[in-house]
């Protein structure tokens, strides 16, 4: 189907597509849209889905996903998925399989099970009851976004600027400068970093959105589909993800040390947002026109 219907990818389109964490490469070989109220009966999504094929694999793996998942198969991404391969690489001695029933875990999970020894180590963890402490200033600001885009039918004017590449940024130079050295004693910071640019873009189709904004949505993905989300969206959208945050680190198999370490630097993370907020949060929101 062509993007004159929604879709940002066509049938027989070569794609990278996520599977858990991991990019894959890939072909569509259909399409489909759902509408309120028939959701995907998988994803349990509205809006363009694709079939997808993983290139190498067999067609048992294929499977319907929402746009969320898929990327353009260009050089951008192609550097991202290096770059995030390598990160979590770092992230692996702190924690247990992050990516579930991928066609290459698939196959380490039989090994594993085929060894008795490993498999009573497998012990699945206690989920953190606790969440993020989102300042009282950030919660005002995520009550007046709510009651904008649903009370008085606004939207958040896009792009953004600044775009939450540009927060992120500098958040990492301010924690640069105020400790006084160029790299972090233990990465952990630059993980988070780049955690959250891989949150953000994968999440804001699916978690981030309220129902007045798809629309928006899918006119600002066709018109600057060579950016990642990251690069339109900015601090509202942004905020709104750390209140996903505790759900989407209860279906991790992350350790609870490392939950813990990463809840101390997103809180950092928030701090620095709620003292700049009148640099970063816009104040006047637009009329539906689109």
């Amino acid at each position: 189907m062509s993007k004159d219907n929604g879709f940002l990818y066509r049938d027989g389109e070569k794609v990278f597509c996520y599977h858990g964490k991991v990019i894959y490469e890939a072909k569509i070989v259909d399409t489909k849209y759902y509408v309120e109220p028939n959701r995907h009966p998988k994803t349990g999504s509205i809006g363009p889905h694709y079939h997808i094929h993983y290139a190498g694999w067999k067609s048992s793996w294929d499977e319907w996903v929402d746009e969320s998942r898929v990327l353009k198969y260009n050089e951008v991404n192609l550097e991202r998925y290096k770059q995030m391969s390598r990160s979590l690489k770092k992230l692996k001695p702190a924690m247990k399989r992050t990516i579930n029933d991928s066609p290459t875990e698939k196959t380490r999970k039989r090994k594993r099970e085929s060894t008795p020894k490993e498999k009573e180590v497998v012990v699945k963890k206690p989920k953190p009851k606790e969440i993020i402490t989102v300042p009282e200033p950030l919660r005002a600001i995520l009550f007046r976004d709510w009651q904008n885009i649903h009370t008085h039918q606004l939207l958040v004017p896009l792009p953004r600027k600044p775009t939450v590449t540009d927060i992120i940024e500098d958040y990492r130079k301010n924690r640069m400068v105020s400790k006084k050295i160029e790299n972090s004693d233990d990465g952990i910071e630059q993980e988070v970093i780049n955690g959250l640019h891989f949150y953000f873009n994968k999440c804001v189709g699916t978690r981030l959105l309220y129902k007045n904004e798809r629309k928006q949505y899918r006119a600002t993905r066709l018109n600057y589909e060579h950016l990642d989300n990251s690069q339109i969206f900015g601090a509202e959208h942004l905020l709104r993800l750390f209140v996903e945050f505790p759900l989407l680190m209860a279906n991790t198999f992350l350790s609870l040390e490392t939950i813990n370490v990463l809840k101390v630097h997103l809180s950092e993370f928030l701090n620095f947002l709620n003292e700049n907020r009148s640099k970063y949060f816009i104040k006047e929101y637009e009329e539906i026109n689109i």
